[in-house]
């Protein structure tokens, strides 16, 4: 067979009218790359693969009109694929050679446009990045008209459309004039976004126009008050009557209670419920047919709800949506710049707060450092119950409502200090925990005991979880213990006479002395020692180093291997990233966490364009089990340079302290392998 011939039937087989590259991996025990096909616009443009070498390698056979780089090299590298303009297809067969094995990379760079069979929303949503869908359905919502981002939807389910082209253009879209309810073919590569799948800079290829569209709508902003009300639709009609639908999820509140019709014209009445809870919000739908083609067009109804004062174990268990929520805690894990994201705990649990603005607004304006919240500060805010990639998180983004500030001071500054609200953060050893009265071989759950630094001592009348107006009886869930080194606020109170610390205090954070006097357990703290090879005793802190320990396994690398697993993320330079898995094989590795702890967070990555599975398995139980995103930074050797994001942050939360130390396995697969790990830390809290 002729390459002429091979190459059209690849293309035809993965639509490269576009470009796109297979996902796949060719082996040879020498050599393997990523793809061993290239696809490359007709316009020019570039395509990379991942080239992964026991040694020295080479591309042979590169035609003037293609540029490789780097076309030689040692080990793994990423390598990238140029071409300029091409008037007529262009195609050639490469040989790349390591120590004597040769791998044949076939490119081409077609120009003749080839026919994309038309697909539903389902086949391109589980289909493969990179490739050209063609799809028809009905425009249900438009989010951008700049660049045109729009939901298309047929019978099998929708797909987002990220960027429309007018005649090759960007930012042109309104010149289309595509409406919500116009039924559209457009043709575009697939990407994975985030989990999201997306079309993207789709060309248009046809526009049938709805035979119904929404004229009106009363009240003009389509938001009921909150004792509820009327809603009217006025519809432009030209099909065989309207079918109404209001979705199930909103006919407890809101019914259809009256249609009337003229000519083309209908008007549908919706009676809306009273409101006692939080905001809510709806889309109601609105049907006709004309030859056996069903139009469409869709309005919103928001309804104003109050606003509902919870904890965060409560704001956890609401549904994702638009009801706003109020919340009080402490300030944990501030992360540097200007967005306001942080974890907020009370003595209920713990939630992301994806974004603090000083006002309500509808996109985050960076106003957070003007606020001067800190860390340890308790906050009050009001944000929407959202979630990222199965994660809940406060959304909106909140908004700001108060905060109590904190002074760091010694006890000697403390016991010096008046008597008033101001919050004051200490740290010292405990000592005289307070016993059950019942039962003298258990801690009172009140959390009373003597708390010394190097200035003094004084004296701990409650300690909680979160902050609270009233001591809540968590203290026995920080598995706090005599000796251990106590940071928490208070504030400066006494009892006949004698200083005290009240409020009741919260907690912040401990550590537990480990044998030998090395600290073990602390919250964002380093483990130091330990003669097991493998284990991560660098000593290194920073924002993204591990106080949790671990043994190496088949398939896995950290910063004491041969080929030392370091790099620098978000800036930071970390020496001891723990990596699992080959290009060939997953890996593994067992981590000790310590007694105590409640709570485990991590970062982590997959490899570059690849899919990377991460398990971790205490025992025969699975605590976790996730697809991580693929991150630039993750290919070739180290030392990596990562951009990290705040969704490549992981927790997870146990049911009940460990009640001893106890080792879990973290694992990849065969057909999902390399993942890059870093930041692992246990937490007791």
């Amino acid at each position: 067979m002729k390459l002429r011939n091979i190459f059209t039937i690849l293309a035809a087989a993965l639509t490269f009218a576009f470009v796109g590259c297979q996902e796949e991996e060719r082996f040879l025990s020498e050599v393997k790359v990523s793809s061993s096909y290239v696809a490359l616009p007709a316009e020019g443009g570039s395509q990379t693969i991942d080239v992964t070498a026991v040694g020295a390698w080479e591309f042979t056979g590169i035609p003037e009109w293609l540029t490789v780089s780097p076309a030689s090299g040692s080990g793994d590298a990423t390598v990238t694929f140029t071409a300029g303009k091409a008037e007529s297809t262009n195609e050639a067969a490469l040989e790349l050679v390591c120590e004597g094995a040769v791998q044949t990379i076939n490119v081409l760079q077609m120009t003749e446009k080839l026919e994309v069979p038309i697909s539903t929303c389902a086949e391109v949503n589980n289909g493969q990045d990179g490739v050209v869908y063609r799809v028809k359905g009905t425009v249900t919502s438009i989010a951008n008209t700049t660049y045109g981002n729009w939901y298309l939807q047929d019978e099998t389910g929708s797909v987002y459309i990220y960027g429309t082209l007018y005649d090759g253009a960007e930012k042109q879209f309104t010149k289309h004039g595509i409406e919500v309810g116009d039924i559209v073919t457009v043709e575009g590569p697939r990407k994975d976004y985030n989990g999201t799948i997306e079309l993207v800079n789709v060309t248009v290829i046809e526009i049938e126009k709805s035979l119904i569209k929404v004229d009106e709508v009363s009240p003009e902003d389509a938001t009921l008050p909150i004792e509820g009300g009327e809603f009217t639709v006025t519809l432009t009609a030209k099909g065989e009557g309207v079918t109404v639908v209001v979705p199930e999820a909103a006919q407890s509140w809101l019914s259809v209670t009256g249609v009337s019709a003229s000519a083309s014209t209908t008007v549908v009445t919706f009676t809306a419920a009273a409101n006692a809870g939080g905001d809510r919000e709806t889309e109601l739908t609105f049907k006709t047919t004309s030859n056996g083609v069903e139009y469409t067009a869709v309005t919103a109804l928001k309804q104003t709800g109050s606003i509902v004062e919870c904890s965060v174990a409560d704001f956890l268990a609401q549904p994702v949506g638009t009801a706003l929520f109020k919340l009080t805690g402490r300030v944990a894990k501030l992360q540097t710049g200007d967005y306001g994201n942080f974890d907020l705990v009370d003595g209920t649990g713990s939630v992301y707060v994806y974004g603090l603005t000083a006002t309500k607004v509808e996109k985050n304006d960076k106003s957070f450092p003007s606020l001067g919240i800190k860390e340890g500060d308790v906050v009050t805010l009001i944000g929407t119950r959202a979630e990222y990639n199965g994660t809940a998180q406060v959304g909106g983004p909140a908004y700001y409502v108060s905060h109590i500030g904190h002074k760091t001071a010694t006890v000697a500054e403390f016991l010096a200090a008046a008597e008033d609200d101001t919050r004051y953060m200490l740290t010292g050893i405990v000592s005289n925990i307070a016993m059950d009265k019942n039962d003298p071989t258990k801690q009172s759950a009140y959390g009373n005991f003597d708390l010394t630094d190097e200035t003094g001592t004084v004296y701990v009348y409650g300690l909680t979880a979160g902050p609270v107006a009233k001591n809540d009886k968590t203290f026995p869930n920080l598995g706090i213990k005599e000796g251990d080194k106590v940071t928490l606020i208070g504030t400066r109170t006494s009892y006949n006479g004698t200083a005290q610390v009240g409020g009741p205090a919260y907690y912040i954070s401990h550590e537990t002395p480990a044998e030998g006097g090395d600290d073990t357990g602390n919250e964002g703290g380093n483990e130091e020692g330990g003669d097991d090879e493998g284990d991560n005793t660098t000593g290194e802190t920073g924002p993204f180093t591990s106080n949790i320990t671990w043994t190496l396994g088949a398939g896995s690398y950290d910063g004491s291997s041969d080929t030392a697993q370091t790099g620098t993320i978000n800036g930071e330079e970390v020496n001891n990233i723990l990596k699992l898995g080959t290009s060939k094989a997953g890996g593994s590795a067992t981590l000790t966490i310590p007694a105590g702890t409640v709570k485990v967070g991590f970062w982590g990555v997959a490899w570059k364009n690849k899919k990377g599975t991460l398990t971790v398995k205490a025992g025969d139980t699975t605590l976790f089990e996730k697809d991580l995103a693929s991150n630039d930074g993750a290919s070739s050797n180290p030392p990596y340079t990562i951009t990290a994001a705040d969704s490549d942050y992981y927790e997870i939360t146990l049911d009940a302290a460990l009640a001893a130390d106890t080792e879990v396995t973290v694992s990849t697969t065969d057909s999902a392998p390399r993942v890059l790990l870093w930041g692992l830390n246990s937490y007791s809290k």
